[in-house]
């Protein structure tokens, strides 16, 4: 490095920046040397972003892999015994209505 380069502060990018400069690399095919010359990193620099960039990528894939969490679970168990309760009150009222026009036709109330 010359002695220009050293006394010039390093150029500071935003999460959303190195991200940009990543996805930029892999979809567009740009060297990797032709990059960091286009935003002033150096190549040390990129291959951390980018081994950053791909963890984060893996460990996306693998919480969605997982299923559901263990509250998501719960919930949906308290959901399920919800419309069991529900489907019992709505076949009691059938029932209840069944009986009570039953009744009514044998009284001639129909």
């Amino acid at each position: 490095m010359d002695q220009q380069n050293q006394n010039t502060p390093r150029k500071k990018l935003s999460p959303d920046q190195k991200f940009k400069v990543i996805k930029e690399q892999m979809t567009t095919k740009t060297s990797i040397s032709d990059i960091c010359k286009k935003y002033d990193i150096v190549p040390s620099q990129f291959y951390k972003w980018q081994e950053k960039f791909l963890s984060g990528a893996l460990e996306g894939f693998k919480k969605s892999d997982d299923g559901p969490t263990k509250a998501e679970l719960r919930k949906i168990d308290e959901q399920e015994k919800r419309i069991q309760k529900m489907q019992s009150a709505i076949t009691e009222i059938i029932q209840e209505n069944i009986e009570l026009k039953k009744n009514l036709g044998a009284s001639g109330l129909l």
